[in-house]
């Protein structure tokens, strides 16, 4: 347990430990507000390039300001009595004001006034001009911090390499065809629940007609309470807008975060680092498939934050940033020590804070609150074993987890599964380097245990620094909790599957706590945990020596994918997948050795450094393997870029045809939400096979359909876990209503037009005529109203 000084401490900064004086900062003329001056600016140009007008940007940007950043921030400041400092109210700010506009929003929707919206902002900002208490939360209180301005600058660096990230997704992910016709089928599944919740409360699933929704559906309304508030397309910001300020928000708060445990400014720096750029080593001279390639999958599961899906999966990146408040919260209550009051009656605004941002947690990814429980559950268990106490705080946290998890799966989920179940070692079956090289064929147990163990050494890599706790700071509450996140996350990754992969989320929900705590822990081995430049310079060369050894031993491996075809026999088979590994690691120990050997040597002549100096060096040598590989995939980007251009790429699959957008706007302009729409289009040609993820017509048309596609929906995850099958392949389970759809189609008479009108209360028709399949007697059934390309809708006349 920390002591009331050394929890000050962390609380004020000690600017011994960073070796950079915070106001020293306060001589250097404009460096507070030019490094974030310098990002917006970039962020103008990148998104203007990727075809999003600065106008819209800056409409964007101050609603997002105004609407939720503002109230957000003067709420967290009230609840934190005004004792933080700027960039860290503003980032926290950003996130409860989410959690404010989504649960105002679903109450406009519910009454039918979404923009109703703005009566958070509004009646936030009105508070605290008018009621005389509030007013000094307009600005920090004047002993705030303020960060160095180096702190500030690799801050706005981490949020640049961000911002350059995000053209991988903007050049393949257009917004207009063709260049909107091949992304993957997450994009279009998001983007119809977002048009879902533009004009509907409570959501359905939108594809299928009957289907109700269990899903952690809370970013549809923020993006659909943006798109009421700005006139933004929905489809904009999903695919350009919205992410960039999540994620960038996120890598502030994680710096936040181990800043507030450690008191250094610089382990904020390295935890971000590690949490976005230190990945599993890759030391492989050959490819991964290009569809892991291309997302930015690296050969082993890692939970790598910055992969394509943070932003074709919206839903991950939104829980990502609310969850690092809760941590933030629950740090000081966690560290309450002053047992004499009753839990209720201490710090009861940080205890309201934490069940508000449990709120918006629980609805916003389903993995949160049982990680959560799992860290809570951690510390409640060392505390009764090496204090023989109950902890006041975790237990009251853990009460305020288990009923937002609860009702999340109550009420939510409908106390579904959504497919889940235990079902060890899917994450390697499902690997990049397990898929890549076969080595998973028929899945023989040797095989999938040593996929099991390189994955476990990479997390090793990755998390090196956790060593470091068990020489300080190890029986820390907080730091326990993370450390129950990280292995409740590993451990589900490892336990459980789900016929959408889902079961990767996992960790990467844990990863950036067990990135904190490995920070923490490599603070604890430095002397005093300070940080000097001498000593950083050290740690960035035993980094970049470690993409080095990465680098050669990739250069002297064989550079063709091996595979049960061209290798001899199984044992060369393991040989080539498990050697570079062991490489890695035998590089590794005798780096280690050779620290020691030095270390002899040099107290020879009175200087030398002791084993924790040693250990953090070559703690920094594993980050820089997982570096090596984040350097990679940027050099993908390059890569590809400079072979088929930096926007409006079009590769894959095509799944959204021509005319989609067109016919499926013209559709939204001229007619009701309420109206149902019937459409022949249900099936995706993916690797040469029929999927039914096809969802681009309810997701440019705004509108409920009979039936599009059904996959991505809970029955049809339940179907997938049923028959063992992927869920994109699973048959519908309404045949009769698929046939009675499909016939008005392909054999229309007046009984079956009308048997889809009357009985199913179909309006509309929406054909796609590349789908084949549609018959020529169509438009005598029918009125056609507009038409573009493949796509024509048609409507149908009243009984």
């Amino acid at each position: 347990m920390h002591t009331p000084t050394e929890v000050a401490v962390a609380e004020r900064g000690d600017p011994a430990r960073d070796g950079v004086p915070p106001d020293r900062s306060r001589s250097l003329p404009f460096t507070g507000w030019l490094p974030p001056a310098l990002l917006l600016v970039a962020t103008f140009a990148v998104l203007w390039f990727y075809a999003v007008p600065p106008a819209t940007t800056a409409v964007f940007l101050v609603y997002l300001g105004l609407g939720v950043t503002l109230p957000g921030t003067l709420w967290w400041r009230f609840f934190h009595r005004g004792k933080g400092w700027f960039v860290a109210d503003v980032a926290a700010g950003l996130a409860l004001g989410y959690v404010g506009e989504v649960l105002c929003y679903v109450a406009a929707r519910w009454a039918g006034l979404p923009l109703l919206v703005l009566v958070w902002p509004l009646a936030t900002v009105t508070a605290f001009l008018v009621v005389p208490g509030l007013r000094r939360y307009w600005r920090s209180t004047p002993d705030a911090e303020r960060p160095p301005a180096a702190w500030r600058w690799a801050l706005t660096g981490i949020a640049g390499l961000i911002l350059l990230w995000s053209c991988k997704f903007y050049r393949i992910y257009g917004l207009r065809f063709p260049y909107n016709s091949t992304p993957d089928t997450d994009s279009t599944f998001h983007l119809a629940l977002v048009g879902e919740a533009k004009h509907h409360m409570p959501m359905v699933v939108p594809w299928i007609n009957g289907e109700p929704l269990y899903y952690h559906w809370f970013v549809y309304p923020e993006l659909a309470a943006t798109s009421w508030v700005t006139g933004i397309e929905p489809a904009v910001l999903l695919l350009r807008l919205s992410m960039l300020p999540m994620l960038m928000a996120f890598a502030v708060l994680v710096a936040v975060l181990a800043r507030k445990l450690t008191g250094g400014w610089w382990t904020g720096v390295a935890a971000s680092v590690v949490t976005l750029f230190v990945l599993a080593p890759n030391p492989f001279g050959w490819h991964m498939r290009p569809v892991y390639e291309n997302l930015a999958f690296s050969p082993l599961e890692d939970g790598s934050s910055l992969r394509l899906t943070v932003w074709s999966g919206p839903t991950q990146t939104f829980g990502a940033l609310l969850f690092v408040p809760v941590m933030l919260v629950l740090v000081d209550r966690l560290r309450e020590v002053d047992l004499r009051e009753p839990i209720w009656q201490r710090h009861r605004r940080g205890w309201v804070l934490l069940a508000i941002l449990l709120a918006g947690v629980m609805g916003s990814k389903a993995t949160y609150p049982p990680l959560l429980a799992c860290g809570l559950l951690l510390v409640l268990a060392v505390e009764l074993v090496f204090r023989r106490r109950l902890h006041g705080g975790a237990l009251a946290a853990l009460g305020l987890t288990g009923v937002a998890f609860a009702f999340s799966q109550l009420v939510l989920f409908g106390a579904t599964s959504q497919g889940s179940g235990f079902n060890p070692l899917t994450a390697v079956v499902t690997s990049p380097l397990g898929m890549t090289t076969q080595y998973v064929a028929f899945l023989p147990q040797d095989h999938l245990n040593v996929l099991a163990t390189l994955t476990i050494f990479g997390w090793c890599c990755v998390w090196a620094g956790l060593l470091g706790l068990f020489r300080r700071a190890a029986r820390a509450p907080e730091i326990i909790a993370m450390l129950g996140i990280g292995l409740g996350g590993a451990g589900a990754t490892m336990l459980t599957g789900q016929s959408g992969d889902s079961q990767r989320f996992f960790i990467e929900a844990a990863r950036p706590y067990i990135a904190v705590a490995a920070v923490v822990g490599l603070a604890a081995l430095l002397p005093a945990g300070r940080m000097t430049w001498k000593r950083g310079a050290a740690l960035a060369g035993s980094a970049a020596l470690g993409i080095l050894v990465v680098q050669l031993v990739q250069a002297r491996g064989r550079t063709t994918v091996p595979t049960g075809s061209n290798t001899p026999n199984d044992a060369a088979w393991r040989h080539e997948i498990v050697a570079p590994y062991a490489q890695l690691g035998l590089a590794a120990a005798l780096f280690l050795a050779g620290l020691g050997v030095a270390s002899v040597l040099l107290r020879r002549r009175g200087r030398s450094f002791g084993f924790g100096t040693a250990l953090a060096l070559t703690i920094a040598l594993l980050a820089g393997y997982g570096l090596n590989t984040s350097a990679e995939n940027y050099n993908v980007i390059a890569r590809d870029a400079r072979a088929h251009g930096w926007r409006n790429v079009v590769q894959g699959t095509r799944i959204v045809s021509e005319g989609t957008l067109a016919a499926g706007r013209w559709l939204r302009e001229h007619s009701d939400p309420a109206d149902l729409v019937a459409t022949n289009a249900h099936c995706l040609m993916l690797e040469g096979t029929c999927s039914n993820l096809h969802f681009s017509m309810t997701a440019y048309s705004e509108r409920r359909m009979l039936v599009e596609g059904w996959g991505f929906s809970t029955t049809a995850h339940q179907e997938a876990a049923r028959l063992d099958q992927w869920v994109g392949h699973v048959p519908y389970w309404k045949p009769d209503i698929l046939a009675d759809n499909d016939a008005a189609f392909k054999e229309p008479t007046a009984e079956n037009v009308a048997t889809l009108r009357d009985r199913y209360g179909v309006k509309w028709l929406f054909v796609d005529e590349s789908q084949g399949g549609v018959s020529p007697k169509l438009p005598t059934l029918a009125t056609e109203r507009y038409r573009s390309g493949p796509c024509v809708v048609y409507e149908l006349a009243p009984s």
